[in-house]
């Protein structure tokens, strides 16, 4: 083997080395990386593509979620200031401010689930702990009637008692998604709501039968101070009918074509007038 051959191959498998040695990560938004050598936080690294030499393996990139997103957490079981039970459904909306803290409070590091870290369903550990016992403490600060009358807040309480519960991560809203009720304490609920609603039917149909009472008391009282109005309440039912129509009036009352008076025992039979 010449020696020009023997530099090539040198160079061939120094190059083959090197080229096994290098690592290449990409990083797409909204993530950020975390890079770290033998255990220590080197920087972190911005979306993008990065390589990095490590023939030893002794670097490490984790990436975490940095984005503001909607975290669904576990049902928490509460009790009102009443003594009601019932579980709540909360979504924390939270947002990564700094990710190595964020990254760095969690349990069993070493994992290699960690590898990507929060890409999606990944929620940090204090998360849950701080919701459920501020929610438990607000809650019991109030009715279950106030709870459902108002819960934008039991919300705000809640957000207010969790500020900076989750080192590197701020929370900025809560969202309240459902309200579980034991299913007697539903039937009671609906109970009650369905007695008011009755109650207030029944009102409605008692101011309606005052107003209509009222309506027929002044009628006749007009009537009776304008015997007139009679006769022209009757001009209006007879305009108001249509077809054939025998109208048979009392004792001393004017028959229609002016013939003379009508008996009072005058009867209306097959539309002919017939008298007593």
């Amino acid at each position: 083997m010449t020696p020009l051959l023997l530099v090539v191959l040198v160079i061939a498998i120094a190059g083959l080395v090197l080229w096994a040695s290098l690592e290449a990560t990409i990083i797409y938004p909204p993530m950020v990386g975390l890079l770290y050598r033998d255990g220590r936080f080197q920087r972190e690294l911005l979306p993008g593509r990065h390589i990095r030499f490590d023939p030893l393996k002794r670097t490490r990139i984790v990436q975490v979620l940095v984005a503001e997103r909607p975290v669904s957490l576990p049902e928490v079981t509460i009790l009102s200031k009443d003594q009601f039970s019932f579980r709540l459904s909360l979504a924390p909306v939270m947002a990564v401010t700094d990710a190595r803290a964020y990254f760095e409070t969690q349990q069993s590091l070493d994992t290699p689930s960690f590898a990507h870290f929060v890409g999606g369903s990944g929620v940090h550990a204090a998360l849950y702990p701080s919701v459920a016992a501020a929610t438990l403490e607000a809650a019991g600060e109030r009715t279950l009637a106030e709870i459902l009358a108002s819960p934008g807040v039991l919300t705000a309480d809640v957000l207010a008692r969790i500020e900076g519960a989750v080192p590197g991560a701020t929370v900025s809203r809560l969202l309240l998604t459902a309200v579980n009720l034991p299913p007697e304490t539903r039937k009671m609920f609906t109970d009650v709501e369905r007695a008011k609603m009755e109650a207030q039917g029944a009102l409605e149909r008692a101011r309606g039968e005052q107003a209509a009472l009222r309506v027929l008391a002044n009628a006749a009282r007009l009537v009776s101070d304008n015997p007139a109005l009679a006769n022209l309440r009757l001009l209006q039912a007879i305009e108001a009918t249509k077809g054939s129509t025998t109208i048979i009036l009392g004792e001393g009352a004017i028959a229609p074509g002016g013939f003379g008076p009508v008996g009072s025992t005058g009867r209306r039979r097959d539309g002919l007038e017939a008298g007593g």
